[in-house]
């Protein structure tokens, strides 16, 4: 049974379409599919610090070595970005040519993946984006993150944000919340999310993982 959680923080901001959101460890990085554009907001004021174009944005952003990796285009190819002058350092391809890639998350453990299509998360190596495991769920998946133990990821029309335990790899909570998620981050305390339907960056507290 899913548990209702309220946020903690909502930040409207100036968008048409929320795709991506990565935590870049004090700035939150949200992509917009219409104007096309990264921009990076100071999460306790909402001002924003940085803008910078980026053509055929789709779905999810993450922060990996410094840069922004963003998926793009029809074939959801994985532009990776420097964020000091928005210039893009190169492409990779996406890992499974012709799906649908929703959500991604570089972290410790690898880049997590999920695909929109095959209700699936994998977690890739780093380097080449070899895959390491494929963790099946029952949601299509839009944005993934990741916190100490759990991988998140958000079912855009069930307007769930879901756990999946990385010991276990089993899904374990459901959580619903607020309008409609799509790109999510996990900033040590909070999770945020990309709110679809109202257009607002929001956080929630989720008890178990978040930081008390």
């Amino acid at each position: 049974m899913p548990i209702s959680v309220g946020t903690v923080r909502d930040i409207p901001v100036r968008a048409l379409k929320l795709c991506g959101l990565t935590w870049s460890g004090d700035l939150l990085w949200f992509s917009e599919g219409v104007l096309n554009q990264i921009i990076a907001i100071d999460p306790a004021t909402g001002a924003v610090q940085h803008r910078i174009p980026c053509a055929a944005v789709r779905s999810d952003l993450t922060t990996m070595g410094g840069h922004l990796i963003q998926v793009v285009g029809d074939d959801r190819v994985l532009r990776v970005i420097d964020p000091a002058t928005g210039d893009t350092i190169t492409e990779l391809p996406n890992p499974r040519p012709g799906e649908v890639l929703s959500g991604i998350e570089a972290t410790q453990h690898g880049v997590w993946v999920g695909y929109e299509d095959r209700k699936v998360i994998d977690l890739r190596t780093t380097e080449g984006l070899a895959l390491v495991d494929a963790i099946p769920v029952h949601a299509r998946p839009a944005g993934v993150t990741v916190s100490d133990n759990y991988l998140a990821y958000a079912d855009y029309h069930g307007a769930h944000i879901n756990l999946v335990s990385l010991e276990t790899r089993r899904e374990v909570a459901s959580y619903h919340v607020a309008g409609n998620p799509t790109g999510l981050t996990w900033d040590g305390s909070r999770i945020w999310y990309c709110d679809h339907t109202t257009l607002q960056l929001r956080a929630i507290m989720v008890p178990g993982i978040s930081a008390q």
